[in-house]
């Protein structure tokens, strides 16, 4: 029985010329024959990308889907599905307009509610902007039901920090205060989508729109919507707010959409992140399959200093695979039926 490196060698040697996407592959992602090769046969490839600081950790990634484009927009948009199962506890896409009970099932874990009883500014193992951190301090902690009373707190904090960005964009992102060296979200977000460079066309209608919401010109057949989610893969249950951008890409390039989704609040670790994806055409069957390609950035605490180095590996692996996985479900209800 033939191995399969030795098939993918042979794959490698057969391969067509490289198209414009592939080109891009091997230049931005160092991409290898054997990788391309892994590519066009349905499986996904991650891998490593360098950060811009020492606190990021970026990965991107790629697979095929046998389906148009528009089938993988429409998994993207049943967020509540294409995030469940291993690792997720629950998502929940939001109202359109939100709505405070959009936020009904949300309940602070245990330990937070510890934690939170302990916070103050420059020390808090939550991540708190100053106006939560003052709302949590002015909690009675002594008196019975405050666990109630932090849960309601937190819902309405939550429902009140997506409204406040929905008129005020950027500028209404919080200021972590969890620790000694407050984060600006604001000017960590605007300094990680200069990466957009990273994807395989320049889309700077996208860019703008971000930078500039919600003010900015939003550009022609652009939808968004927001949603939250509790995730747990083995380290503290983290609850993240997150508002997604697909955007319809003018006729002219082989990218036929690019989707951003930015974070705008986690509890824990990540103090921003932002998720780039561009879905291409495949140029061998134009209009029935296409390549959707990512790009995951993510900055976080205790990724520098003595241990940093090794911490920072462990996560850019377990980002990888975290990828991996993400592309394979996302393949999987794309091609479904």
């Amino acid at each position: 029985m033939r191995s399969p490196t030795l098939l993918l060698l042979v794959a490698c040697l057969i391969l067509p010329a490289q198209t414009k996407l592939e080109k891009f592959l091997t230049q931005k992602l160092a991409l290898t024959p054997a990788q391309l090769a892994t590519l066009r046969a349905g499986q996904p490839i991650a891998v490593p990308v360098n950060g811009m600081v020492d606190r990021e950790v970026s990965v991107a990634g790629v697979i095929r889907i046998d389906r148009p484009a528009a089938r993988t927009i429409d998994v993207i948009r049943n967020i509540e599905t294409l995030e469940s199962g291993k690792g997720f506890l629950h998502t929940r896409k939001l109202s359109s307009p939100p709505k405070l009970d959009d936020f009904a099932a949300f309940s602070v874990d245990k330990d937070d509610v510890n934690d939170l009883r302990k916070c103050r500014p420059g020390k808090c193992a939550v991540k708190l902007g100053k106006p939560a951190m003052d709302a949590v301090a002015r909690l009675d902690w002594a008196s019975p039901g405050v666990a109630m009373r932090v849960n309601d707190l937190a819902r309405k904090t939550a429902f009140d920090y997506v409204e406040a960005y929905r008129r005020g964009g950027n500028t209404e992102l919080a200021t972590y205060v969890d620790t000694d060296r407050p984060r600006f979200v604001a000017e960590e977000f605007a300094d990680m989508i200069k990466r957009s460079e990273m994807l395989p066309d320049h889309l700077a209608s996208l860019t703008g729109f971000l930078l500039g919401y919600p003010t900015a010109p939003r550009p022609k057949g652009t939808d968004d919507f927001y949603y939250w989610s509790v995730a747990d893969f083995g380290l503290k249950p983290v609850f993240r707010l997150n508002h997604v951008v697909i955007h319809p890409v003018p006729p002219g390039t082989t990218t036929l959409y690019a989707i951003a989704t930015k974070q705008l609040y986690a509890t824990h670790y990540f103090q921003t992140a932002l998720e780039l994806r561009a879905l291409v055409d495949d140029e061998s069957q134009p209009g029935k399959a296409h390549y959707l390609v990512v790009l995951n950035m993510a900055r976080s605490d205790g990724l520098t200093g003595i241990f940093g180095g090794l911490i920072k590996s462990k996560a850019r692996s377990g980002s990888r695979n975290g990828l991996e996985a993400a592309l394979r479900a996302t393949k999987a209800l794309a091609e479904k039926n």
